[in-house]
């Protein structure tokens, strides 16, 4: 998507609708980060005066440039440099999980709101002590979870808010992605295939996703879990490429993810959601990308479909959410808790499935 297109789709936020106050936005990456091409569109948000790429290697800064065409960039190899010089108001870091925290810690220390690639950590212990200080700093550490900003989730939220569907009584997710990936062999020396340096496998990589889209939906936090996580493809890598969790929420209702490289290309997704009055299936790349279904008086009759028109750039809104929230003019889309449950809610799942016990989530 070419700038002009992209601050057009920007531009029904709240935030250009009245005067803007830009702030100075900023990455800090590595080429090992994951997702930098949607990440150097930070610079092409509504509401980023200036912006700074920094990266200790300085192999990103000619990708970044040519993202951004004719936008000017300051370009840092140092991040406490660039912090105390720049002084960005928001943060978007993705590079190999082991350097991570060192980066969040740079960027938090010195006053900024982070949007972070997942998993942010190889411990969960490294991402507690980041969150403590996130609040101590009256910052935001936000993971970065596009996912919830899908319009087809925001409204299934609403759905369930407004009673349609009733008490929940049980969740079937799945995540699943291409398995060709894994047979690459420069996919076997990257982080992605370590869990010594990634942390974990196709469970904190994709799968979280819907771990907290569920809980974001429903309001409802995970109790428990169990976890089964394996290498079914057999391919020379550290962590798992399938992993089932099912689970048990504070509120009684129970839940299965299934996550895994099985398909041969592409992705496959679902949320279905039962409830005591109703239901619902989130489908975000078929047609009909909602349909739901309510026996409630005040919900209409019948079965109920949202469709998409066009495919719906779900970083390009997560990312204007940041830039939003840095300048005050919402909330966070992510909070420091949401991102310290969500991976709660992993490593739970995988202690699970190392220890064969289920397990509470903190």
């Amino acid at each position: 998507m070419q700038r002009r297109g992209f601050l057009q789709g920007a531009a029904g936020s709240a935030f250009v609708q009245g005067a803007i106050v830009p702030i100075r936005a900023a990455l800090m990456i590595e080429p090992a980060g994951d997702h930098l091409g949607y990440y150097y569109r930070t610079g092409l948000c509504a509401g980023v005066g200036e912006f700074a790429v920094c990266d200790e290697t300085g192999e990103t800064f000619e990708a970044a440039r040519k993202a951004l065409g004719h936008r000017p960039i300051r370009s840092f190899r140092d991040p406490v440099r660039m912090m105390t010089e720049f002084r960005p108001q928001l943060v978007v870091v993705s590079m190999e999980p082991t350097r991570m925290p060192a980066a969040l810690e740079v960027a938090l220390r010195h006053g900024a709101h982070v949007v972070v690639e997942k998993p942010g950590c190889i411990r969960l212990e490294q991402f507690e002590k980041l969150a403590s200080l996130a609040g101590t700093s009256e910052r935001q550490l936000m993971l970065a979870m596009p996912t919830r900003l899908h319009p087809a989730v925001i409204r299934a939220r609403e759905i369930i808010q407004a009673g349609w569907i009733g008490r929940p009584y049980g969740v079937d997710m799945l995540w699943l992605a291409d398995q060709t990936r894994l047979r690459n062999p420069a996919y076997h020396r990257t982080w992605k295939a370590s869990r010594s340096r990634g942390g974990g496998g196709k469970l904190i990589f994709h799968g979280i996703h819907y771990l907290d889209v569920i809980r974001y939906l429903t309001g409802d936090r995970i109790a428990n879990v169990c976890g089964f996580c394996r290498n079914v493809g057999g391919q020379p890598i550290e962590v798992e490429d399938a992993a089932v969790v099912s689970m048990v929420f504070a509120g009684g209702m129970v839940g299965t993810l299934n996550t895994g490289y099985y398909l041969d290309q592409g992705y496959a997704h679902r949320v279905a959601l039962w409830g005591a009055d109703g239901w619902f299936r989130f489908t975000p790349k078929e047609p009909d990308v909602l349909t739901w279904y309510s026996v409630a008086k005040a919900a209409p009759r019948g079965i109920q479909r949202m469709q998409e028109t066009q495919p719906v750039q779900v970083y390009d809104l997560m990312l204007q959410a940041a830039v939003d929230f840095a300048a005050g003019r919402r909330e966070p889309f992510m909070t420091t808790a949401d991102s310290l449950a969500a991976l709660r809610t992993v490593f739970a799942a995988y202690r699970a499935a190392d220890t064969g016990q289920a397990q509470i989530v903190a």
